[in-house]
């Protein structure tokens, strides 16, 4: 089970997927994970992926395999 968590204003979100499973559902739900870091990343956010036991920037294709992301918005200066 993999799993990307937003970070922002509200807290947190979390969107689980299961790349091992083959039905529809499961299927929309690597699509919609897959558009999520795309549009974070086409929006300025920091995406870090979990490699071993931490976190690190991540620019490579969405991995339906990976663990975990993390998504962090820009700190808009005042």
């Amino acid at each position: 089970m993999g799993r990307i968590i937003v970070a922002n204003r509200r807290g947190h979100q979390v969107v689980e997927w299961d790349a091992t499973a083959t039905d529809e559902e499961a299927r929309q739900q690597v699509i919609a994970a897959e558009r999520i870091l795309r549009e974070a990343r086409e929006n300025g956010c920091l995406v870090a992926k979990k490699v071993g036991d931490q976190h690190v920037i991540d620019h490579t294709p969405f991995d339906p395999q990976a663990e975990e992301y993390q998504i962090v918005a820009p700190i808009a200066g005042g």
